[in-house]
């Protein structure tokens, strides 16, 4: 027969090891360092880098001195480095911030619906559905695109990663460049001494 603190013993790391899973989570701003320490990008990078080409974008003559806003299409955002990246999460939010903020400068496609908008003019056209005015489908005036390169290096204890995001903005009709910025973070870091 077996004794009650061998059959206890076994229950108490069970209940230890369910314990110690996800017991605590807590809602911090998306600019706030991040906590789970790492070399690659993170929310405040992300943040950062999306400030900093909003600023930069909106001040080109093409969009400043325009007559009437430029409208502006996505191509791709390309993820070179070796970490797992919501490239859109770039786009999309650089979208939102021009747009909350840019006093209408700039108008942006929405290509991602681009099936139903069609579907949904083919009925307008055919009187099958109403319509309050006829529009034609806009052409880019821009592409908006990029990448994300990164550098790593470790040494076995001691790793860092130089990332890179840049973003360029090209004419849709001459193919030019004509605006181009980037946003550079270095990370350094240290394995515990229960990884090694």
């Amino acid at each position: 027969m077996l004794s009650m603190s061998k059959t206890l013993i076994p229950v108490a790391f069970v209940a230890l090891a369910m314990l110690s899973g996800c017991a605590y989570v807590e809602r911090v701003a998306p600019d706030s360092e991040d906590k789970v320490l790492s070399t690659t990008l993170g929310s405040k990078d992300i943040e950062a880098a999306v400030q900093k080409m909003a600023r930069s974008i909106i001040k080109i003559p093409q969009i400043a001195n325009a007559e009437k806003p430029p409208t502006v299409a996505f191509a791709t955002l390309i993820n070179n480095s070796s970490e797992p990246i919501e490239t859109n999460l770039f786009l999309k939010q650089i979208r939102t911030l021009l747009m909350q903020h840019s006093g209408g400068k700039i108008a942006f496609l929405n290509r991602e619906v681009s099936e139903q908008v069609l579907r949904e003019r083919d009925l307008k056209r055919k009187g099958e559905i109403t319509s309050s005015a006829r529009k034609g489908v806009l052409g880019a005036d821009f592409f908006l695109a990029g990448s994300i390169d990164a550098l790593d290096k470790t040494d076995g204890k001691r790793s860092s990663t130089y990332t890179v995001c840049t973003l360029e903005l090209t004419d849709a009709e001459s193919m030019l460049l004509v605006w181009a910025d980037d946003f550079k973070v270095k990370k350094f870091g240290k394995k515990s001494w229960s990884e090694r």
